[in-house]
């Protein structure tokens, strides 16, 4: 704070390492003055070429050091030789603005530049444009790549931004003068509520001393208890009234059990809302933050309130796919104590300059958000539809921020769909955009679902988790409520499931349940689907006791949240008896397996994908029982309801096989064989070629096709070995 050339308006042209001492009182002392000229003084044209020596290797009037013409003294700490040109450029080379290496006119801006170089190499212990000739620290500053600190740097990452546009190669895109660098510098997000406190205090004596100012501050207050009106609208007795009509009138056997837990999450979250809305106006009315800060906390919670006000229209013409999910719809809403973060909220985009395309932006982040909310109420094609014409537009526009957002938000519904390709492409775009224009956020959650999508193909798992560690890294530059790495760990446990490694796999899971368990507020859905996983990677690791564990977990969760009646529930209440029936508790496995199919076939009707493992669970375990009739029949109805509708599913393989092993028990070997066959044409368009299913299927075709027919009195039998 003490540099005189920025202080006196006089541009000191020569800022570096050795100009700067510290006394014996710990102040910083800066010398070298004679290099010091007023803004009076006579600019010389500019030049693209760069500045030379006085002739004959003299010293300037501005100089204080001696200069051989063609000489530049190396050394690998810094450049130690000045050059000089009347009005244009002085100085050391290794620290010389872009106006000083190409003849342009300097100012306080080039000082700004200097001093950037100089704390960049004492924080990082390097220079950002380190070369070992002039033309090389010319051409890097001419390109103005500020490089990344160092990967172990201890520094905060807010450092380097006020850093890096401070050595901006435009001077109007510095920062407007060292005071605004400075101040940034000391900006410490850590530290705010602390100052806050002394800022309090300062104002409280002051109020004593001033009652105008207090009664004004006294004014803004009372004010800030007027945040609830903000929500009038989007969430207030109408619009609650109006949701609970639509939800009874669904007539879904789950909705009087969904209604009062949506009700409870959006009263939660609406009151966290109206909160930080009043934190934000009482910090400016307390002098603890400024008008743009408060405009800035004010802003994200206006994005907030689109997706709530989104949601709750949704709701409002409620049908039977929002009610089921609408409870994990409520707790994907954006987190709110996001908007009290100051550094996040610093370190985000600036909204474009044109006031025309900045209200575009907003109107198309409002469409957005009514796609985002279709995807989590399980209305996926619809979303696609609303989403990719925004993407289209945004685009269109040019705004960096928008269009990642909204590849974003196309590849998270084309992975719901299960559309892979498009989704990865979309998700692709996204990390790009994300990682080049520092929107962590965007380029965490691009990062985590790709890897989902990438991991899901046999042979790209090595692809998938090549990338772990980086994606780690963009979560905590992220700073979320946590949401993001229970995202990430949950994909990369199942990456690592499929892949075969257990061990890690159960660690990714247990990380993503003690993430979700820290997060604030009511307990979030995806606990209970992470045990899900938990089980159905127990099953097939032939842990049946764990799985069972995991999957009575599930369902206690999923009971907590959604109510006994939810056919998320029946789900677990399945898997329960998939346990069972391996653990040759066949009386329990029958229960649980009649139990889930019962609830399910009242919420999704007797012909849905979801029924295939109760139909299929039951098969088997009466076939077990050497009930033929019975398991026929679920056998029977399991594959023509995927016959109608057109599935293609591992169970339906199952069922194909357990129809088979029934002929095989008649005698009927070439029934038997065709029923095996079509069963390993199921597994490889299921799960694809070289599978262990598809070729047991195929030998045991194989097999039951090269035994013999007998005949006996007037039918043929086919005979066994």
């Amino acid at each position: 704070r003490d540099l005189p050339g920025r202080a006196w308006g006089r541009p000191g042209e020569d800022s570096k390492p050795d100009n700067v001492l510290v006394d014996g009182n710990g102040h910083a002392r800066v010398l070298d003055f004679g290099l010091v000229r007023t803004d009076a003084d006579p600019p010389a044209e500019p030049t693209d070429e760069p500045c030379a020596a006085t002739d004959g290797g003299a010293a300037s009037s501005h100089s204080t050091l001696p200069l051989a013409v063609d000489v530049v003294e190396r050394s690998p700490a810094r450049w130690e030789a000045r050059l000089t040109q009347h009005g244009n450029a002085l100085g050391t080379p290794a620290y010389m603005s872009p106006e000083q290496h190409f003849g342009r006119t300097v100012g306080p801006a080039s000082d700004q530049f200097s001093f950037a170089i100089t704390l960049y190499e004492a924080l990082y212990g390097a220079r950002p444009f380190a070369g070992d000739t002039w033309d090389m620290i010319r051409k890097r500053v001419q390109a103005g790549a500020v490089p990344p600190p160092p990967p172990h740097s201890k520094v905060p990452w807010r450092l380097y931004r006020v850093i890096a546009r401070a050595l901006s190669r435009d001077p109007d895109e510095r920062w407007p003068d060292l005071d605004a660098m400075i101040a940034a510098l000391e900006h410490d997000p850590w530290r705010l509520r602390s100052r806050a406190a002394v800022v309090l205090g300062l104002v409280g004596a002051t109020a004593a001393a001033s009652y105008t100012l207090a009664s004004v501050q006294a004014d803004e207050r009372q004010r800030c208890h007027a945040s609830a009106r903000e929500l009038a609208g989007v969430w207030d007795d109408a619009r609650e009234a109006a949701a609970a009509r639509a939800f009874a009138a669904t007539e879904a056997p789950f909705a009087a059990d969904v209604w009062p837990r949506v009700q409870a999450r959006l009263g939660a979250y609406t009151r966290a809302w109206i909160g930080e809305h009043r934190a934000a106006c009482e910090a400016h009315a307390s002098g603890a933050q400024t008008s743009r800060m408060m405009d800035l906390r004010v802003a994200c919670l206006g994005r907030r309130k689109l997706h709530l006000a989104a949601l709750v229209d949704l709701f409002t013409a409620a049908d039977r796919s929002v009610v089921e999910n609408a409870v994990q719809a409520v707790a994907a809403l954006p987190a709110v104590e996001a908007c009290g973060d100051v550094d996040a909220i610093l370190g985000a985009s600036a909204p474009p300059n044109d006031p025309g395309v900045a209200a575009r932006v907003e109107s198309l982040r409002e469409r957005l958000a009514r796609a985002a909310v279709l995807e989590d109420t399980g209305q996926f094609e619809p979303g696609i539809a609303l989403a990719e014409p925004i993407r289209g537009e945004a685009r269109g526009l040019g705004y960096a921020p928008l269009i990642a957002e909204a590849e974003l938000a196309v590849g998270r519904l084309y992975l719901a769909a299960a559309r892979t390709a498009e989704a990865e492409a979309a998700l692709t775009e996204a990390l790009r955009l994300g990682v080049a224009h520092d929107l962590h956020a965007v380029a965490a959650e691009a990062l985590a679902r790709r890897i989902f999508v990438v991991g899901a193909d046999p042979g790209r798992r090595v692809e998938a988790l090549a990338v772990e560690v980086f994606a780690e890294a963009l979560v905590q530059r992220a700073r979320d409520d946590g949401r993001l790495a229970a995202l990430l760990h949950n994909n990369l446990g199942v990456v690592r499931d499929l892949d075969g490694d257990a061990e890690l796999a159960r660690e990714r899971y247990a990380r993503t349940i003690a993430v979700l368990r820290r997060r604030p507020g009511p307990p979030d859905p995806l606990i209970a689907i992470t045990y899900h996983n938990l089980g159905n990677m127990e099953i097939d690791r032939g842990e049946y006791a764990a799985a069972r564990a995991h999957f009575n977990a599930a369902r206690e969760q999923l009971t907590h949240m959604l109510g006994d009646s939810h056919p998320f529930v029946a789900h677990a209440i399945a898997g329960l008896g998939d346990a069972d029936a391996r653990l040759g508790a066949h009386t329990a496995a029958i229960a649980h397996y009649t139990q889930a199919l019962a609830s399910m076939e009242a919420a999704y009707g007797p012909e849905h994908l979801y029924l295939l493992q109760p139909l299929t669970g039951l098969g088997e375990v009466h076939a077990r029982l050497g009930q033929a009739a019975l398991a026929g029949q679920y056998f029977e109805r399991a594959v023509a309801m995927a016959d109608k509708l057109g599935l293609v599913h591992e169970l339906l393989a199952r069922s194909l096989a357990g129809l088979a092993e029934l002929a095989v028990a008649e005698g009927a070997f070439a029934r038997a064989s065709s029923l095996y066959s079509r069963a390993a044409q199921v597994h490889v368009e299921a799960a694809g070629a070289g599978t262990v299913e598809a070729a047991r299927a195929s030998q045991r075709a194989r097999e039951l096709a090269a035994r013999p027919p007998v005949r006996t009195n007037r039918r043929t039998v086919e005979m066994g070995p």
